[in-house]
């Protein structure tokens, strides 16, 4: 992904909203080793697959071809590290360069002979890799970010939120791990899109403009999730200050998602209890309770879409579903699967999960009895 939230559909509906596009003829271009292979490989080609992560984990490419002439086993075998420069689209879109990745894993298979090469977007360099022990007091998670931006050598943009660090501790994880746990904790996301670090607040991606709007007609497939089952109501954050030598305790009750009179989206009794590390700050204490409140309100209504294949729907973006009753509304989406199969086409799944409860204009008020 270029950048999070960053593509816009350009295909338009009459009240203005982007639109799933009906037919679609994809193509790609592949960059291998700064060299294009496209049409060298283009008849070889059985399906690939690209999954575009929210946060928290690499981008992954998969690309499996035929290998009848045994091409592939010879002059053709790639190395593990080698780097793919992979570009994606169709009629509507154009062809987008969705990033650079490197190899990670080599699969073959015998009868049929096939290879599928496996690719991460992050990259395996030993600085990724490398395990640290390290304290940080007295600053920021802004702060703390740009450090560990400027030991990856990335650049560092997005929206973090003022957050004062009293103390916390990076125990023997890589950079990426803490990171991961870092926007977790604080209510962000991060993404690293070939030298750059994008870390943002959750709340900047939950108030974006809605990018496309679904209707039930635009749907190849799909299922949703509506629970409470393991979905805390509320969460409690409780710390000892070592100075003052009193306890804290932060308190924040969760909001259901979907709050109509008729039908009231019920909440469980559960509660979410988190024990804050020595050292943190009361500012810290409160990241964490709306972070994990704001974490099991998206819990509460998710599901997965299958639409005809469009490049330019990519995580990070906000969907619109309309005409579904109690599942309509507003979806973040968190991963965007882009899969062509030369048997049955180019397909996009979406998985989604909703911000904002949107009532149909024309619902339907017929009720059980």
């Amino acid at each position: 992904m270029v950048a999070l939230a960053s593509f816009m559909p350009n295909i338009l509906g009459l009240d203005g909203f982007s639109r799933v596009h009906s037919i679609s003829k994809p193509d790609f271009l592949v960059i291998y080793e700064k060299k294009d292979i496209t049409e060298d490989i283009r008849p070889y080609l059985i399906s690939l697959d690209y999954t575009d992560f929210l946060g928290g984990q690499s981008d992954e490419l998969s690309l499996t071809f035929e290998d009848v002439d045994g091409k592939w086993l010879r002059g053709w075998y790639p190395n593990q590290g080698d780097k793919i420069n992979f570009s994606l689209g169709d009629q509507f879109t154009g062809i987008i360069n969705l990033g650079s990745f490197e190899i990670a894993e080599i699969e073959y298979q015998l009868m049929p002979s096939t290879i599928t090469l496996k690719a991460l977007s992050t990259g395996i360099s030993s600085g990724y890799r490398t395990r640290l022990a390290k304290a940080y007091e007295n600053t920021t998670l802004a702060g703390i970010v740009s450090i560990i931006a400027k030991r990856l050598h990335l650049k560092l943009t997005g929206t973090i939120t003022e957050i004062k660090i009293q103390r916390i501790t990076q125990y023997q994880e890589t950079d990426l791990e803490f990171l991961t746990r870092l926007a977790r904790q604080y209510g962000h996301t991060f993404k690293i899109v070939d030298k750059e670090l994008v870390f943002m607040k959750n709340s900047d991606l939950n108030a974006q403009q809605v990018i496309v709007l679904i209707d039930p007609i635009d749907i190849v497939s799909g299922n949703f999730r509506d629970r409470i089952k393991n979905v805390p109501n509320r969460v409690v954050v409780s710390g000892y200050d070592s100075k003052k030598k009193k306890s804290r305790v932060v308190t924040k009750k969760a909001t259901a998602r979907r709050h109509t009179q008729k039908k009231p989206q019920k909440t469980s009794n559960d509660t979410l209890r988190i024990v804050a590390n020595r050292g943190e700050s009361d500012q810290q204490l409160q990241a964490r309770a709306d972070a994990a409140v704001s974490a099991s309100e998206e819990e509460q209504i998710s599901g997965n879409v299958e639409l005809l294949g469009n490049v330019k729907l990519v995580s990070g973006q906000i969907v619109q579903l309309k005409n579904y009753g109690a599942l309509s509304g507003r979806y973040l989406v968190k991963q965007a699967h882009h899969r062509f199969e030369r048997s049955s086409g180019y397909t996009t799944e979406l998985e989604i999960k909703m911000v904002e409860f949107i009532v149909d204009e024309e619902a339907n008020d017929a009720e059980f009895n």
